[in-house]
């Protein structure tokens, strides 16, 4: 599994825009606790005080964004995983 972070997030991941994940994950939550193990930080700033996605925060399996899915417990059906900031204004 790789994670593919932007750019904002890599003064949190040891300046890494790629994070690759060793093992086997049947969701999306999965997944990340296996991120925040190698890069804690990283939890605060997608995750919110509930343990949901923030609001601002986008994650994508594949080209699927979870927030239209199942959130966390979304099921895997690709090795990656993108992590970035919601593009907003008018």
């Amino acid at each position: 599994m790789t994670v593919y972070l932007s750019g904002h997030l890599k003064s949190f991941s040891n300046g890494k825009l790629e994070v690759s994940l060793g093992g086997d994950f049947a969701t999306v939550g999965d997944a990340l606790d296996s991120l925040w193990k190698l890069h804690p930080s990283l939890r605060d700033r997608v995750l919110n005080e509930q343990g949901e996605i923030r609001q601002h925060v986008n994650v994508f399996v594949g080209s699927d964004d979870v927030k239209h899915l199942k959130g966390l417990a979304t099921r895997l059906n690709s090795d990656e995983l993108h992590i970035f900031n919601a593009v907003s204004g008018g």
